[in-house]
Formats: C-alpha cells, sequence, structure tokens
C-alpha cells in the first residue's frame, strides 16, 4: 500500500502534523510505503526526514488565499503525485485538502479528507464560516471519505452537506503511549500546577483562565504553547500581579515532561474539533477541564475524569479549579480515571486499526 499525507505547513507543528506523522511512521513499520507532502520550507521537513519519513515539498503551497500561488500549487502536487504513483490520497487541513482533494480526482486516485475540526464550527467569524461552509461543500462531492475526528464534526458535516454515513465516519484521535516515568504525580506538594496546552490565539482563551485562577492560593499556571497573542497574554500577567505565578512555555518538543510535573490540566478554548493535549492529560494521569466546545467534551466523563464547563464560564472555571486545588484524593481519583479512559478509548493502536481499514476499504473496494 502506498499513501500519500498531504498538509499545507511545515513551518510549525499542530495536531494534524503529529496525526499523519504517527500514522505515516505506523505504516512504514509493517512494510508499506508512505510519503509526506507539504508547503514552505519549515523545520518540519527535516524533522520528518530525520525519523526516516519521505517527505515531498510543494514549493507554492501555503495558507493564505492566493489564486494565483493556489494554481501554482494544484499544477505542483498533481506532478508530485504522478511520480509518487499512490494508491490512496490522505488529505488534512483546510489548503491542502481542497487541493489535494482536486488533484486526486483528477488523477483518479481514491482521497479521503481527515477533517481535525471544520473551519466553519461555532466561534469563528461568521464571514470566514460562510465561506469555508460553502468550498467545503462543494470539494466533499470529490471526496471518496471523510474522517471527523469527533462526533460533533461528523454531525456539523452531515447537517451541512448532506451526507450519508456511507461517506463520512468519526474515528477518535489516538496517541502513542509515555513511559511510566512520565506520568504525572497528581497529589504534588507545595504549589497546584495547572497547564493548558494551547497555541496563543483566539481560538484559545488563556485570559479566561487567568481570570479563573487569579483569586485562588497555592497555583502556578504553565501556558505551554507560542502564538500571536503571547504579548497580549503576558501583558495581562504583569498587569494582574500574576507573573510569579505563571510561566511561559512557548512551543517546545518536551511537553510530556510538563505535563508530568503537573497536577491539573485545562482546556479553555472559544471552539475546538477534538484536541489531542486532552488525551496527552489523560494519557499522563490528569485531572482534566475542558469547554464544551466543539468535540472537546467527547473524551471527558465530566465529574468522573474531570469536568466540563460551558464555554466562556470562567465563574464555573473557577469553581471546578478550587475543587480540585483543595482536594488531592480527587485529582488522584480522576487523573486514574482518565488514564484508564486513554487506556480504552483513545491508544494510538485502535485509531490506526480503525483508519487502515479505511484505507483498504478506499483501495480495494468490494
Amino acid at each position: 500500500m502506498r499513501v500519500a499525507y498531504l498538509v499545507t505547513r511545515s513551518d510549525t507543528i499542530g495536531g494534524s502534523h503529529v496525526h499523519v506523522r504517527d500514522l505515516a511512521l505506523a505504516l512504514k513499520r509493517q512494510g508499506d510505503e508512505a510519503a509526506l507532502f507539504m508547503g514552505g520550507s519549515g523545520p518540519l521537513i527535516e524533522q520528518f526526514r530525520n525519523l526516516g519519513l519521505q517527505v515531498r515539498v510543494i514549493p507554492a503551497l501555503q495558507r493564505a488565499i492566493s489564486p494565483v500561488k493556489d494554481l501554482k500549487a494544484y499544477g505542483q502536487l498533481k506532478e508530485a503525485l504522478l511520480e509518487f504513483k499512490p494508491d490512496l490520497v490522505s488529505t488534512h487541513s483546510s489548503k491542502a485538502g481542497f487541493l489535494g482533494r482536486l488533484a486526486a480526482r483528477k488523477l483518479g486516485i481514491p482521497v479521503l479528507f481527515t477533517a481535525h475540526g471544520w473551519p466553519f464550527s461555532e466561534g469563528r467569524r461568521q464571514m470566514e464560516r460562510n465561506l469555508y461552509r460553502t468550498l467545503e461543500k462543494w470539494i466533499s462531492q470529490y471526496t471518496d471519505r471523510i474522517i471527523t475526528v469527533s462526533e460533533y464534526d461528523k454531525h456539523l458535516a452531515k447537517r451541512a452537506f448532506a451526507l450519508d454515513d456511507g461517506r463520512i465516519l468519526t474515528i477518535h484521535n489516538g496517541m502513542v503511549d509515555i513511559q511510566q516515568s512520565l506520568r504525572a504525580n497528581t497529589k504534588g506538594s507545595g504549589s497546584v500546577n495547572i497547564v493548558m496546552v494551547a497555541r496563543l490565539d483566539r481560538q484559545k482563551n488563556h485570559v479566561g483562565l487567568l481570570n479563573a485562577t487569579k483569586e485562588i492560593e497555592q497555583v502556578h499556571l504553565h501556558f505551554v504553547g507560542d502564538g500571536p497573542l503571547m504579548d497580549e497574554v503576558s501583558g495581562y500577567v504583569d498587569e494582574l500581579g500574576m507573573a510569579a505565578n505563571v510561566t511561559f512555555w512557548g512551543r517546545i518538543n518536551h511537553v510530556e515532561e510538563v505535563l508530568a510535573e503537573s497536577q491539573i490540566f485545562v482546556l479553555f478554548s472559544n471552539w475546538e474539533g477534538f484536541p489531542r493535549s486532552t488525551l496527552e492529560a489523560m494519557r499522563a494521569g490528569l485531572p482534566v477541564i475542558v469547554s464544551n466546545t466543539g468535540g472537546a467534551a467527547e473524551a471527558v466523563l465530566d465529574g468522573v475524569t474531570g469536568y466540563v464547563v460551558p464555554q466562556g464560564d470562567v465563574s464555573e472555571l473557577k469553581n471546578r479549579i478550587t475543587k480540585l486545588v483543595e482536594n488531592p484524593e480527587l485529582r488522584s481519583q480522576m487523573g486514574n480515571a482518565g488514564r484508564k479512559r486513554y487506556e480504552e478509548e483513545f491508544t494510538f493502536t485502535q485509531m490506526f486499526d480503525r483508519t487502515y481499514r479505511v484505507y483498504k476499504e478506499l483501495i480495494e473496494p468490494t
């Protein structure tokens, strides 16, 4: 089996990049062949090549909409696919997903799109949502199968595109396991470390988490990630007088180590697909608190593995954090339950097996 994975960017690593990296490595281990097609000239190209993965660069492929460059990227992508001769094209992210599906259909190659959260979901600007809904509705007719990473996104797409269950299905994200030494000590000692792994942009609500914790004693916040709102959020930290209680880690490659030293995980978001960071926290054995937006709550058993709070509800977030801060036994109980749920539902092997079955169905239709 030869699979071509398409993602748009190579300058920053996100959930879709980790997703295709792990799938490509798993295919390679079992004797299949995979190649990653991506735009730009970012550091991910060498990172993936250093892992032994085949990477093909599409120079004109970029995130921003540009009719001239997009047409050029379409031509480059067709040429690269003709050279690789895949049995299946698996597309990820909006731009690569659009151009990749057009190119695959033109070449007569079965094509799959994995939606890591729709760009027309609640929380985004209305004009942006309308544009992406129109484009996705049109391109969906050239898609053999769509995988969504949450049930929320599956139902959103079915309403928007009138798709039947034969063309769309949900496969939740799955994570490769960690060493025992990277499991969190949820009881801890001293200050309670609260970690939020999220890009600092308008999708996430770091300011809301700061407001929820500014009056809670003996907590230290850890923000893992970079983004365009870094200066705004760090400025607000100074304004609140919380600089001694907040650490900005930026973009790091050892998030597992930060999670291992934490006691509570929070993902306070304005919109989501099905966040991998929540699974990372559950894998580490942390109790999690997430916003009830998109598919974010699908991994969490409210009151068992953590809490689900209404989107933007700072008061409820504060209440849930306070309860966990004051009760080490509850943190331990919920963290252990979250780890068990990860083992039962969200391992990489489970996700890979389900995804591979879809590949075979598309390549070898009955």
